[in-house]
This record gives structure tokens, sequence and C-alpha cells, in this order.
């Protein structure tokens, strides 16, 4: 598919999710992932985390990681949640940067703003405190150098331009401003047909991932340095398959059997940041 044709694809997808109200068969990729799928060792977020979050947020999250445990936020800064979603990462990260923070949540998908105005607005935050641009990731709308962190969290491996999204990141932070990321990669390059096939069905958070070494290289001709993995995770038969269908299989049709065998061990979940 054409990138244009791409962003289509995962807008109506998600578009559609979000109007489900996070709805899904029970999956790797469904509401139980904010505490099992792909949280190895430990729930991805801790209970008062969830706890502190409304249900819409929760059931909406479609997450790898989160972001906000490791990018050592601080009162007062400014965040800026690259796909937010239905606001679980905007929400907590407001709650660390305070009163006098802000934090921006940017998503392309108007049901997905809808749905995490809503979450925001049943979590009390203040409105000074949260602002949504309906944007695509690659073109923000947002100041240069507006923020001190930038956040996201598997989701730009669903764009088909990363190395446009990068560019935006480093535009709109500050310097010295950093980035904490959770997304999906390849532990290697596959086999070009198996690629193609993967790509042409934009198949789930696989669809779009690329190899380390390229995602490595994206970062760094964008101009971010100090590029430090925090945790690095090989996807279980279990998670590949749920990844490969995300945001569920009513959304995203399942890859061919032989294609998900064909990048069994080859697909993780990566958390790093790095500077600007």
């Amino acid at each position: 598919m054409k990138p244009d044709e791409v962003r289509q694809v995962v807008r109506e997808r998600y578009g559609k999710f979000a109007e489900s109200a996070g709805h899904a068969e029970d999956s790797c990729c469904t509401k139980s992932a904010i505490k099992a799928c792909c949280a190895h060792e430990q729930a991805i977020y801790s209970e008062p985390e969830l706890s502190s979050v409304p249900e819409i947020a929760r059931n909406l999250s479609r997450g790898c990681g989160n972001p906000t445990g490791f990018a050592n936020l601080q009162p007062g800064e400014a965040v800026v949640d690259l796909g937010c979603g239905g606001g679980i990462d905007m929400i907590l990260a407001a709650r660390k940067v305070g009163a006098g923070g802000k934090v921006y949540g940017v998503d392309f998908t108007l049901p997905m703003i809808e749905q995490a105005q809503q979450a925001v607005a049943q979590a009390n935050l203040p409105n000074r405190s949260v602002e949504f641009r309906h944007a695509p990731l690659e073109n923000t709308t947002l100041p240069d150098a507006c923020a001190d962190v930038a956040i996201s969290n598997c989701v730009i491996n669903l764009c088909p331009d990363k190395n446009a999204v990068y560019r935006e990141a480093f535009r709109i932070l500050k310097p010295g401003g950093r980035l904490a990321i959770s997304d999906i990669m390849l532990t290697g390059p596959i086999d070009a047909a198996l690629r193609e096939r993967l790509e042409a069905s934009w198949a789930g958070c696989t669809g779009g991932a690329i190899p380390e070494g390229e995602y490595w290289d994206t970062l760094k001709n964008a101009g971010f340095s100090e590029i430090n993995i925090v945790a690095r995770h090989l996807l279980s038969d279990p998670e590949l398959d749920g990844m490969a269908c995300c945001p569920g299989k009513e959304y995203t049709p399942a890859p061919a059997a032989d294609d998900l065998n064909g990048v069994q061990g080859k697909v993780v979940s990566v958390k790093f940041t790095a500077i600007k």
C-alpha cells in the first residue's frame, strides 16, 4: 500500500475500535494487554496507576509499554504524547508534571481523540493541563521547541514514514529534550516476499515494524543521540498473534499462519530513551 492508503487503513481500524469503546475479542491485544500482554515479568502499569485512570482509557489501551514509567517526568514539564489513543498515558503524564506542566495529546483518529477527551474529563484534570491535536504524527501542528519530552506507546510502528515522525519529534522538542518510546521492531531483516505481504495488509503492529538497526538509524538521521535501551523483550507466539491483528481481530485481518510463522522469534517490544 502507498503511505496515504496505510494511514487511511489505520485510521479506519482504530476509529472503529474507538467507537466501540474498546470492545474486542479476548486476545493478547485486547484490554487485558495493560496488565498481561507484553508485560513479561510484571504488569505494564501498576495497580495504583490503573485505578487512577478511567475505564474508557484502560479499555482503549493498546500499548507495549508504559513510557511514563521511564520518561523521568518532572513537575512543570511539557509533554507530547504521539498517538495518544484513549488517553491512558496522557493522564498519567499530566499527574506527574502537575498543574504547572502541560500535556499535548496528538492523534489522527478523531473517535480516539473524542474518547480521550472524555477520559481526561472523568480524570478531573484541569483543562489548562491538557490539550489535544487532531493531526498526523508527521505534522502535529505544534510550535517548534514546545516540549521537554515526547512519549509514544506502540504507535510509531503503525506509521508508514517513520523518518518524518522522528523529524517532527525533533522539531517540537526543546534543545536537550528527550524521547521515551515503547515500540515494536524486528530483530533483523526478513524475507522480502514476506515483508511485502505483511505490508500489503499492514498487519497490526507487525505490518509496519522495521529492523532495529534501521530504526536506530532513523533516530540518528533525525538528530537524536544518546539512545538508551531501557528494556527489550522478544514476543512470545501468543503475543505475536495478538500484535499482528491489533487492535483486535474484528478490526484487523490476521495474517496467514505461514506468514506469522515466518516472523516468530523475530519481533521485539523495545523501550528506549534518546536526547535532542
